[in-house]
């Protein structure tokens, strides 16, 4: 599959089945927290994207297989909002399954009404707002010049209010960055304009871009989650929520989904651990180089080698 990978473990979603619409590290931001790594060159938009009917001619295939999953998440190696065809793709998507439909966001095109149209198709759109100062916006999203986080925030509650779907607003703290009093005031006054059906509290946990970018304490995010009220809830990791994946273990299937996303042994035994060889093949692939393990914050993690095929 090119640009199918999963169902993968989402802390937030269940089993995942998750859809790649860009070439890697297509992005307007270059988030010191993203565990895709840097973001080489910025970009406004995606002038390589693949038509819809080739994505969607994959979905096809895919879920003819009879294979389970939880929703269908549009994602990407990058901002999946840069894509040209967003409309249509959702649109002939939404008229061929019944599962959920959700798209991730880094909200940055929020303030364009051809994305909004998109985005209302959707059943769910996961936006992310880590600052609501355009001092903080630049030290933790480095965003594209052009980028004006209050554009955003303002793009963010017209969607909320054109949208017949839900939106969870996810916020991301980096500990020193936009865990102070001073951001978080202004990001509950964000949260107020937009009116988020859920905040989605989450801290650093997976490999980032930048070594020094660390998770805020536990006592401090439930202080945060105090202050943000009702709405607030913070992100479980999935770990505890498993249940068995479906699909045929190859090599190339782990190899691929690692390519996208670093996952913890856990997160692997949940997506192929009814497969008694799971073990011997990343063991295998761990001998040859193609994989290896990443510790961060003493949590052990698992990562595709650059180049690995």
């Amino acid at each position: 599959m090119k640009y199918i990978f999963g169902p993968v473990p989402s802390r937030r979603l269940g089993f995942s089945l998750g859809v790649d619409l860009l070439p890697p590290k297509t992005c307007n931001m270059d988030c010191v927290y993203c565990e895709l790594g840097r973001t080489k060159e910025k970009s406004l938009s995606a002038p390589s994207s693949p038509p819809w009917q080739d994505v969607f001619n994959e979905i096809q295939e895919y879920v003819s297989q009879g294979r389970g999953f939880d929703c269908l998440t549009l994602t990407a190696s990058g901002e999946p909002t840069l894509y040209e065809d967003l409309y249509p793709l959702i649109y002939n998507i939404k008229k061929f399954i019944e599962k959920p439909v959700t798209v991730l966001t880094n909200s940055s095109t929020a303030d364009q009404e051809q994305v909004r149209k998109a985005l209302c198709m959707a059943d769910l759109v996961l936006p992310s707002l880590d600052a609501a100062t355009q001092q903080t916006f630049r030290k933790i999203n480095r965003p594209h010049p052009a980028l004006d986080i209050m554009k955003i925030i303002q793009g963010l509650a017209t969607l909320r209010r054109e949208m017949k779907g839900k939106m969870w607003l996810e916020i991301l703290f980096v500990r020193g960055i936009n865990d102070t009093e001073e951001e978080l005031k202004a990001l509950k006054e964000a949260v107020s304009t937009i009116n988020p059906h859920k905040i989605q509290l989450n801290t650093v946990v997976r490999p980032p871009a930048e070594s020094w970018a660390s998770p805020i304490s536990s006592k401090k995010m439930a202080e945060i989650k105090a202050f943000f009220g009702e709405k607030a809830e913070i992100v479980i990791d999935f770990e505890a929520q498993m249940r068995k994946g479906v699909g045929l273990i190859l090599e190339s299937e782990i190899v691929d989904t690692l390519k996208r996303r670093p996952l913890t042994p856990q997160d692997l035994e949940g997506l192929f651990g009814e497969y008694k060889d799971t073990n011997k093949v990343l063991n295998r692939l761990l001998h040859q180089g193609v994989v290896k393990k990443k510790q961060i914050h003493n949590r052990t993690f698992y990562v595709a080698e650059t180049g690995a095929a």
